[in-house]
Order: C-alpha cells, then sequence, then structure tokens
C-alpha cells in the first residue's frame, strides 16, 4: 500500500511542480507587464523553481531511491505545490476581492505579491531538504558498507 500511494505522490509531485511553476510565471508575467518592468528582474522569483528542477532531474537520472521512495517528501512536495496553485488560482479567480474589480487586470497582483516570499520559502525547503536526502542517505550507505567490509 505504501508503494502504491508512494507512485501516485510520485507523479503527481511533478505534474503539480509544473502547474505551480506555470501559474507563478503567468502572474509574474502579467505583472511586469503591467508595471512595464524587464522579466529579467524576476529571476529571484523563479531561481528555487530552477534549483528544484535540477534537483529532481538529478534524482532521476541517478535514480535516487532515498529522495524519490520516501513518502513523507513527496507529501511534502505535493502540498506545497498545491498551496502555490491555490494563491495563484485565488489570485485570478476570486471575484470577491474589491483590487480584482476596480483594477481591471483580473488578477489580484497585490495577493499573489504578499505570497511570493513564503512560496520561495517553501520551494527552497524543498531543495535543501532533497540535498540533505540525498547525502544522510548516502553516508548512511556508505557507512553500512565500511562495516560488513570490516566484518
Amino acid at each position: 500500500m505504501k508503494k502504491i500511494i508512494n507512485v501516485i505522490l510520485l507523479g503527481l509531485r511533478y505534474i503539480l511542480f509544473l502547474g505551480a511553476f506555470a501559474i507563478s510565471f503567468y502572474i509574474v508575467l502579467s505583472m511586469y507587464k503591467r508595471l512595464s518592468k524587464d522579466m529579467i528582474e524576476s529571476i529571484n522569483i523563479f531561481l528555487p523553481y530552477a534549483i528544484l528542477l535540477i534537483i529532481f532531474f538529478i534524482n532521476i537520472i541517478f535514480r535516487q531511491k532515498s529522495v524519490n521512495s520516501n513518502l513523507f517528501y513527496n507529501l511534502t512536495c505535493c502540498l506545497v505545490f498545491s498551496t502555490t496553485i491555490v494563491v495563484g488560482i485565488r489570485a485570478i479567480c476570486d471575484t470577491n476581492m474589491i483590487l480584482n474589480r476596480v483594477m481591471g487586470y483580473n488578477i489580484n497582483f497585490i495577493y499573489f505579491s504578499d505570497y511570493i516570499a513564503f512560496m520561495k520559502i517553501l520551494v527552497y525547503g524543498l531543495c535543501i531538504s532533497n540535498i540533505l536526502f540525498m547525502v544522510c542517505i548516502n553516508k548512511k550507505r556508505r557507512q553500512a558498507k565500511n562495516n560488513i567490509e570490516v566484518l
């Protein structure tokens, strides 16, 4: 049962990652277009997503079972990306927000920008925990291998 849930969460992790990145990119693109800012300035918003994408590719290429088979990490990833998607959808679709109607952009940029810092912290936390899982588990494997060789 644990393996089935883990496989579902692993697949959902990648789908939600794409959704969270896409909705964040759309809102930031619209916000920077409205402010007449250059998209290069938004690199600090998407840097944690780029780092996490690189780490996900490393996990896939090197078959990091310590990360990919970790049920708690996969569930946390799904929750973080779901939170980002919910904030983005609320910024776009919630018609009860006053600024959504008054400004006429159909996106509440202020609501979304209030949550950008928290979203970056959550994604950086996923990056750090992924790296720690890779390092700690590999260290334990090396110690176990050395203990076997000694015997």
